[in-house]
């Protein structure tokens, strides 16, 4: 049983973000590359991936692939028996609920950390594959957290959540002060995909923002991280892509305003 629950910014001299008085309009994108493909816009920077080898660890034990009906998708760990991953993996093809079969945690080709049954999804009401596709007008809900049928979190750990606001999103324009986007689906469910360097490019308002990570099917629901307050925090998870008067195939994450609140609860 299933419970449903109650743009390309202008950069400034010097690479800074120049501030705009509204976000851009955004369109429905087209779909995706395919897993196991690599989009070349993302160019990661040196200076990135350094700054990145002077943090903690990512935590990756609490990463994972969600197995579902055909393909799979990406989850994180954000309580003992919680996974939080994108509305549309609870979906099969015909637009039908279909519950995931499993939660690989730490997942890589060689072996698997820890792995759970999914017993459970709870997703946001309102929530429809197709209008999700053909429309912007729910962008936003395109979330869903996953009930495990054991308690893993010993083993894998648990990520937290923070809530930012659309100025702070901003502000993630790469590098030190950038965001980390992970995902299996650039490696086709066999090993974590780590992008760094790839900052928010625009916000909107609908609790979505974008970027241009390079994000590929298999990565929906994997999430975008920042070293906050001495550890790693989970700000949004990867969603689709959108077009924009400035870009097409614009990465679209869903922002952690959408589920923080129903993630505490469940927790």
């Amino acid at each position: 049983m299933f419970l449903f629950l109650a743009a390309f910014a202008i950069l400034a001299p010097g690479g800074g973000l120049r501030a705009d008085s509204a976000p851009l309009r955004k369109y429905p994108g087209d779909a995706a590359p395919l897993p196991g493909t690599v989009d070349p816009r993302y160019k990661p920077s040196p200076e990135a991936l350094e700054a990145l080898k002077t943090l903690p660890p990512l935590p990756l034990a609490a990463i994972g692939v969600v197995d579902t009906e055909g393909g799979f998708c990406t989850g994180t760990m954000v309580g003992p028996k919680l996974v939080l991953t994108a509305a549309h993996c609870v979906f099969n093809s015909f637009g039908r609920v279909r519950l995931p079969k499993r939660f690989l945690a730490g997942h890589s080709e060689d072996s698997t950390l820890a792995t759970a049954k999914v017993v459970e999804a709870y997703l946001p009401p309102g929530f429809s594959p197709g209008r999700f596709k053909k429309t912007i007008e729910i962008d936003g809900l395109d979330w869903a957290l996953l009930e495990l049928d054991q308690d893993i979190s010993r083993l894998t750990g648990i990520v937290d959540i923070a809530v930012f606001d659309r100025g702070q999103y901003k502000r993630l324009i790469g590098g030190a002060r950038g965001f980390v986007q992970v995902g299996y689906g650039q490696e086709k469910g066999d090993r974590v995909t780590i992008r760094a360097g790839c900052g928010v490019i625009e916000a909107w308002d609908d609790n979505t923002f974008g970027h241009v990570c390079g994000t590929v099917h298999g990565d929906s629901g994997g999430p975008d991280l920042v070293f906050l307050d001495g550890r790693w925090q989970i700000i949004g998870i990867e969603s689709a892509e959108v077009n924009t008067d400035a870009i097409e195939g614009l990465d679209v994450a869903v922002s952690a305003r959408a589920f923080a609140g129903e993630a505490a609860r469940l927790r």
